[in-house]
């Protein structure tokens, strides 16, 4: 066949004829099943409904949303340790099981920790296993996406994206929601048992893929590899200037976390709060992201990251000062998450911009970025909460809007200061490339 005599002329003279079978790429939908969000589900929608059902404020809820979301902007520090030693599709499932299993043991957790307002040894326990387990998790997606560029077709990486981003806002939302109607209806061992259930299943394709081409490196290397790298990205003032676009809280759309405990205040009851909060999160987030995919090609990516943050923060104000109704509720939490559907978007095509091809250190930028995304959303989780604490839901959508209205407004005069104002996103690689060089 022509495409054998091709391979065969292009050894060279003598060469043994190579007899490897050609790599085999799997469907982007299988990495939409195994990048899932049912344990982020639970610290972003279930806890500020299941905490306060057992008498604990708003503002303690998000302290302890918190402290479990550090594990998010620390993960990183041990992520390389996914490429030492065991194949990443066994990293992978070892940590499923183990948040698995962390998140099934914090479901009887739950009653403890609402003794004393949220202030006991009991919510102490909690925010230990719930922390321990959201860093397996973050480490576990960090192996899943690792292991994207050796398994699907490079030309298939965009759609790979768009299932996983799906896949994960589904479960953060509607998982969140069904762990809580689990809990509230089911015998606590029966709950125990299912509210874990959607991670072990979305990880069962770990089973059927194969063994990644490597060179595991010793865990020493790495780490030493990992500290080497954030040295020389610290010295790229282009990058830093980008970092600081992430890490002030601007555009945190933190209020996705508390929007649970916020029900009543707008005369929703618990059954309405949570499955307007689950799938209302869900639908919105998902038209958002669907929107935001061509906006991303059309408009400056930093402006797309901030804009609907300030955007979203004038419907909390319509919130704060309208009638709190059930329907005021569903409408501001839909819009809300609609916003932030966009800046999940935005967000993932900036770093992407950001990191640029042929990067030797694409990996360690990439993830200190989204380091620093989460770091801005737990300080903001926690001024949230602080504002709930002094006025209830009207409070913490009052602190989150000024957030992002005052600093979002810092952070775009800076950039068309300092930053080159708002350019159309590069339309091609080589265009992509000129940017790259010239930062």
């Amino acid at each position: 066949m022509a495409s054998n005599t091709s391979d065969l002329t292009s050894e060279a003279p003598g060469a043994p004829v190579s007899n490897a079978p050609a790599r085999r790429y799997y469907p982007p939908w299988i990495f939409g099943i195994l990048y899932g969000g049912t344990f982020n589900g639970f610290a972003a929608v279930s806890l500020s409904q299941l905490l306060p059902d057992r008498g604990v404020s708003l503002e303690r809820v998000a302290e302890i949303v918190t402290l479990i979301l550090t594990a998010s902007y620390v993960s990183f520090l041990v992520t390389p340790l996914v490429d030492c030693g065991l194949p990443r599709r066994v990293w992978a499932g070892l940590l499923a099981i183990t948040a698995a299993i962390c998140l099934g043991c914090s479901v009887p957790l739950l009653n403890a920790a609402g003794r004393n307002g949220g202030h006991g040894a009991g919510s102490v326990t909690l925010m230990l296993v719930l922390f321990f387990g959201y860093l397996c998790n973050q480490i576990y997606t960090s192996a899943i996406g690792g292991m994207v560029p050796n398994l699907v077709a490079p030309q298939r990486h965009g759609t790979v994206s768009a299932w996983m981003n799906i896949a994960y806002l589904a479960l953060t939302g509607a998982g969140g929601a069904l762990s809580v109607w689990e809990i509230r209806h089911l015998p606590l061992s029966l709950a125990m048992l299912l509210v874990p259930v959607p991670i072990l299943l979305g990880a069962i394709p770990l089973l059927f893929l194969p063994k990644e081409t490597r060179d595991p490196r010793p865990v020493g290397e790495a780490m030493r590899q990992l500290f080497h790298n954030l040295s020389a990205t610290a010295r790229k003032p282009s990058y830093l200037f980008a970092l600081l676009v992430f890490v002030v809280p601007s555009a945190t759309f933190a209020l996705q976390n508390l929007f649970g405990g916020m029900g009543a205040d707008f005369h929703a009851g618990p059954e309405m709060t949570n499955w307007t909060v689950g799938l209302l999160f869900t639908a919105a987030c998902a038209i958002g992201a669907a929107i935001g995919g061509p906006l991303s090609s059309r408009i400056d990516r930093r402006l797309l990251f901030i804009a609907p943050a300030m955007l979203a923060a004038l419907g909390s104000l319509v919130m704060i000062f309208g009638p709190h109704t059930p329907w005021m509720f569903a409408g501001g939490l839909f819009f809300y998450n609609l916003m932030a559907g966009i800046n999940y978007t935005a967000t993932s095509a900036l770093v992407f911009q950001i990191v640029g091809r042929d990067n030797p250190l694409s990996a360690t930028q990439y993830s200190v970025c989204i380091a620093a995304c989460n770091l801005a959303i737990a300080g903001s989780v926690f001024m949230d909460g602080r504002g709930s604490g002094h006025g209830g839901a009207n409070g913490a959508l009052a602190v989150d809007a000024a957030l992002s209205l005052i600093l979002g407004t810092v952070v775009l005069a800076l950039i068309w200061k300092f930053g080159g104002g708002f350019p159309k996103p590069p339309a091609s690689e080589e265009e992509l490339e000129s940017v790259a060089k010239a930062a």
